[in-house]
């Protein structure tokens, strides 16, 4: 069951309008999962500054130079994006490579069993060490190729080190066809049974946070979410991903990298803002 906490009267930016974001400087330190995957420890903050946020109608985004910043809205029903904006440049996948995990488990059969159990905690909670074991068990960076030649990724490309699946390479837009892939592909017993995995719990397996993006910006039961996160190589990765909209309509992605004074609260503050900004005017309504 979904635990969300959130301010659903705070004033949602329409696309063209700058977004103002409150980012938390904090203290960063780095560690490493069992498979020598990078995660960060809890953020504490400090100190308060504040940065800038504006996406055009166009799907252009203008940022402070020093954040990076991916995003892509489609329209599922319709076959077309809403918006995008830098959607074919590459970034670390961080943990949405567990959607490959994911769905390279099913493609093979074996999303059953014991593996229901494991899928939803990778998926939900974000669990790493979980991550860890499937990523091995299955052959690690073959994990990706399949999944690219299965879904027709264009641009994703497996990790350097096979220990690391967070350096997996993505862009917005292969994003978008992993979820397309999910939608329209996959038989509707295993669709069925990863949509319940991406109801995204407020706070991960290794206690961050997780409630920023997607699940912020858009009214429970409206969201269907896999977060992202990673430091500090050599910044913050913070994404947010997923299916908006009663009956998962839109995929929604932005991806990006952002600066390390910042923090994670500054990193998710940003991201919440630009997600507002693309789902401002969705209709979110069952037809």
């Amino acid at each position: 069951m979904r635990q969300r906490r959130r301010d659903l009267t705070e004033p949602v930016t329409v696309i063209g309008v700058a977004v103002a974001a409150l980012v938390a400087v904090v203290v960063v330190v780095q560690s490493q999962g069992s498979a020598g995957v990078a995660t960060a420890e809890k953020p504490v903050p400090t100190t308060t500054s504040v940065a800038s946020s504006t996406v055009s109608t166009t799907a252009t985004t203008s940022l402070p130079a020093q954040v990076r910043l991916a995003t892509a809205v489609y329209d599922l029903r319709a076959g077309r994006y809403v918006s995008r904006s830098d959607e074919d440049t590459p970034f670390a996948a961080e943990s949405l490579t567990k959607l490959l995990i994911a769905t390279d488990l099913a493609a093979s059969g074996r999303l059953a069993g014991n593996n229901l159990a494991r899928v939803k905690g990778m998926l939900s909670t974000s669990d790493d060490q979980i991550a860890n074991q499937l990523w091995t068990a299955d052959g690690g960076p073959a994990i990706v190729t399949r999944e690219v030649r299965a879904m027709g990724l264009r641009a994703t490309v497996p990790p350097r080190d096979p220990g690391r699946w967070g350096d997996t390479t993505m862009t917005a837009a292969d994003v978008v066809r992993i979820y397309q892939y999910v939608m329209t592909k996959m038989p509707a017993g295993q669709r069925e049974v990863l949509l319940s995995d991406l109801a995204a719990t407020a706070h991960a397996a290794d206690g961050t946070d997780q409630d920023f993006g997607i699940t912020q910006a858009v009214p429970d039961g409206e969201w269907w979410a896999k977060q992202a996160w990673a430091c500090c190589r050599p910044a913050w990765d913070v994404h947010t991903t997923g299916l908006v909209g009663a009956d998962q309509r839109y995929v929604v992605v932005a991806l990006s990298q952002q600066p390390l004074a910042g923090g994670f609260a500054g990193a998710t503050k940003v991201v919440t803002g630009v997600a507002k900004t693309l789902v401002a005017g969705l209709d979110l309504t069952r037809p």
